[in-house]
């Protein structure tokens, strides 16, 4: 028998661990923000399939009650939209391109090369970015004037690439400073050169980097709204240009729904597609010996 004032345990389950508060005050917080977040997003989508009078109906409704495609149909037909999209598309992946190419050489250079003056050039090149776009808009619209570029792609490619190519540098140094400088010496005693050392070992290590800055090139150039408002005036339009044409005199919310989830849609793909390539590249580098 147990002694007086003595416990004896005789559960054979152990105790569940209470929730702490903390996790569901971080969880409800989480939950709250995704809600603000993502409602505007929500409703849209519901406007863009409800006609013009649903749209002002009040109260409003929840689910449309004739779902109809005419907003999407007049955005891509009857509108110049599709042009719009390409432009973007064609403006982005440029810029993605271009931006990667010099922001990869330009980290290994900065990384791998003791150079006299490289922390000079590393802190010029991050320096430049210090300077408020809005400053530049009319040094930039005086450049494209002089070469004739004013209302071309060719512009909005170039000034995309001068403010992102810092932060993709930036980036890519970091990567190339974490590889261990043992891969390098086994490579050179395995008789590799320099060319393919970088290109079969550097830059399979730093895929993570890669695709995070060809998410942050893409989406940049997609959603940039001031050098595509100054250095445009028609055939070199791009979504968000478009998007505001439509405010005009008469605005058909409808259309602008619609053609908001239409613009938003590559950005998503774009960044499904290379999220699950951070993802892998982070593992392969994780297990690489």
């Amino acid at each position: 028998m147990d002694k007086p004032g003595n416990t004896a345990v005789t559960s054979k389950h152990p105790r569940k661990k209470p929730i702490k508060k903390e996790r569901i005050f971080l969880y409800g917080f989480l939950i709250v923000y995704l809600i603000i977040s993502l409602f505007p997003v929500f409703w849209m989508g519901l406007t863009s399939f409800k006609s013009h009078e649903e749209i002002y109906t009040l109260p409003p409704t929840w689910i449309p009650e004739k779902p109809t495609l005419r907003n999407y149909v007049e955005s891509m037909h009857d509108r110049p939209f599709g042009k719009y999209v390409f432009n973007s598309l064609y403006v982005a992946l440029s810029v993605v391109a271009l931006s990667l190419v010099c922001g990869v050489l330009g980290g290994y250079g900065l990384a791998r090369f003791n150079f006299k003056g490289s922390k000079v050039v590393f802190g010029a090149i991050l320096s430049s970015r210090l300077i408020p776009p809005i400053a530049l808009v009319v040094p930039f619209n005086l450049i494209m004037i002089k070469f004739g570029l004013i209302d071309r792609l060719e512009s909005l490619i170039v000034a995309y690439t001068f403010f992102i190519l810092p932060f993709i540098v930036w980036i890519m140094k970091g990567f190339f400073e974490a590889i261990p400088q043992d891969l390098f010496d086994a490579a050179r005693v395995d008789g590799a050169s320099k060319l393919k050392t970088f290109f079969f070992i550097l830059l399979p290590l730093t895929r993570p980097g890669i695709f995070a800055g060809a998410i942050l090139a893409f989406l940049s150039s997609w959603n940039e709204f001031l050098f595509a408002l100054t250095l445009t005036r028609k055939n070199a339009m791009t979504v968000p240009i478009g998007i505001v044409r439509y405010f005009d005199e008469y605005i058909d919310w409808g259309l602008i729904a619609g053609s908001t989830v239409i613009a938003i849609i590559p950005a998503i793909v774009f960044i499904l597609f290379f999220q699950q390539y951070i993802v892998s590249g982070i593992t392969a580098g994780a297990v690489k010996n």
